[in-house]
């Protein structure tokens, strides 16, 4: 848990220290996610939310209500099959909802696993795959 916080200290003073230029210069994924979901150890409820690229290894997914939101570290992905169509893949679990991927037009990242989503991977046999289709949106 140490590590996992000075993780995310390091993540967190990185991207206050990139952030002003990587946002000018990215576009955002604006998804309307119609159940309340987790990403990493923060839940969100269902609502309009905005994705984005803060550097090659860092999403920032924000509540576009009452901007709450979440730096999360994200690996390579695969990028949308369908060109324009940005896709947010979600693992289920019962009536648990974990962001597991994003998919954007040129790229895609896919999110580490929190703690409780392996705690129900470990109860449960396998997720089942849900997917958002989102927009993209220029700033």
């Amino acid at each position: 848990m140490k590590s996992s916080m000075v993780r995310t200290l390091l993540t967190l003073s990185l991207s206050a220290v990139l952030s002003p230029v990587a946002l000018l210069a990215q576009d955002q994924i604006h998804a309307t996610i119609p159940f309340d979901f987790t990403v990493g150890w923060k839940s969100f409820a269902a609502g309009d939310y905005s994705i984005q690229k803060l550097n090659s290894s860092v999403l920032v997914i924000r509540n576009l209500h009452d901007s709450t939101g979440i730096m999360t570290l994200a690996m390579p992905g695969e990028a949308a099959k369908k060109a324009g169509t940005p896709v947010l893949t979600f693992n289920r679990y019962g009536d648990s909802y974990f962001l597991s991927q994003v998919s954007g037009e040129s790229q895609g990242w896919k999110l580490h696993q929190s703690p409780a989503e392996r705690e129900l991977i470990a109860k449960v046999a396998s997720p089942r795959p849900v997917v958002v289709t989102a927009a993209l949106r220029s700033k």
